[in-house]
């Protein structure tokens, strides 16, 4: 089984009604020594951007993949290997074999799917600034607006194109509004947050109508720091909102007296568009360095050569005494063979003396009638 990026692909709807999916198995050999039909591979696909988690990893532990481009693909499951027919056992001294060997079980696995915007901006800030209005002005998407708070309930996205820049553009995502709290799951919390991981750049809106507006960006980021995962730490530009009405000119002209810090501002009526396409200009211009900033501190990767894996051990447990042997192949015939046959219990000895397994156990001190332990199986070694 598969799972791959599609550009085409938006939301993850179509794997939320809790079906389990399943390649298609093969087939059992037929009559006249034909072979069994393989079996189908299946392969999902998922919107970019989706984080593949395994739900029985304990907290903390890394995505099993992270789709972030078009086209990139994973195996999240694969298929047990088929089993041989009794031809494939024949020899000069066994003409017609009475066994055979059963095919594998395929894997399975319970996945968590987790969808993060792609976006080189975010637009963030209480409710009703006005980031919707602000993308808006910016591109040709058209988020739901109007006079009161929580009118964006799900991330929108729009491509902003700068003209004073040649070929300059960049995607901005209109994030839902943050709360006090968010940061604990209050409000819209981490359906919010968790989206601005994947931005490299923080549009500020910042209401100037508001009774104290650079109280309502310090409540933002601390919101940012208190989730974590680096996002107190993505550069940010702040758009001064509002100034075309007067509650919003006078705050600014407070806030020009007071010298307040505030960082790098534009300001702006999203409204009416000023300063928009100014603002536009900064933002590509704070992006491109982050950009350099990334390239510069991103390494080289080293490449090593994986060790070689031994194909199989022999340890004694310390509990029970027990002689255990692991190792895929060893595993894979001690599975697939009937061990109650005595042709095929006779034929899986042989291929443990041809491996390598027998002079091992001899090592351990195994004789003939004590129980060896192989993956899960326990037979009784007659070396």
């Amino acid at each position: 089984m598969v799972i791959r990026a599609d550009r085409g692909r938006a939301t993850l709807r179509e794997y939320s009604d809790g079906r389990a999916r399943a390649a298609v198995d093969g087939g059992n050999g037929g009559s006249k020594l034909r072979h069994g039909a393989n079996g189908a591979e299946l392969e999902l696909r998922v919107p970019v951007g989706s984080v593949l988690w395994d739900t029985e990893r304990g907290e903390g532990a890394e995505p099993l993949a992270d789709l972030s481009e078009d086209g990139m693909a994973v195996v999240i499951c694969r298929g047990g290997r088929g089993g041989w027919g009794n031809k494939r056992f024949t020899t000069s001294t066994r003409q017609a074999p009475q066994f055979a060997q059963s095919g594998e079980v395929g894997e399975w696995r319970q996945l968590r799917i987790e969808l993060k915007l792609l976006a080189d901006v975010g637009l963030i800030g209480l409710p009703n600034a006005g980031k919707s209005t602000l993308l808006r002005a910016w591109s040709a998407a058209r988020p739901k607006v109007a006079a009161y708070p929580f009118t964006t309930l799900e991330p929108e996205l729009g491509v902003v194109e700068v003209v004073e820049v040649d070929g300059g553009s960049f995607v901005a995502a209109d994030m839902p509004g943050l709360i006090e709290g968010a940061s604990r799951g209050a409000g819209l919390g981490h359906e919010f947050l968790r989206h601005i991981e994947r931005t490299r750049v923080l549009v500020h809106v910042i209401d100037l109508t508001a009774d104290d507006p650079l109280a309502g960006r310090a409540l933002i980021d601390g919101e940012l720091a208190a989730f974590g995962h680096g996002l107190d730490a993505k550069p940010q530009l702040l758009a001064l909102n509002k100034v075309d009405l007067p509650d919003g000119r006078a705050q600014l002209e407070l806030l020009q007296e007071q010298g307040e810090p505030h960082g790098p501002a534009v300001t702006i009526s999203a409204l009416t568009t000023e300063g928009t396409r100014e603002l536009a200009r900064r933002t590509l211009q704070l992006l491109r360095q982050q950009r350099e900033v990334e390239a510069a501190e991103r390494p080289l990767p080293v490449l090593r050569p994986e060790p070689r894996r031994a194909r199989f051990t022999v340890t004694r447990d310390g509990r029970s005494g027990m002689v255990v042997v692991d190792g895929r192949s060893v595993e894979h015939w001690a599975r697939t063979l009937d061990l109650d046959d005595r042709e095929a219990r006779y034929e899986l000895l042989q291929r443990l003396r041809r491996m390598g397994v027998a002079r091992a156990l001899q090592r351990q001190g195994v004789v003939a009638g004590e129980v060896v332990r192989i993956g899960e199986v326990e037979l009784m070694w007659e070396g």
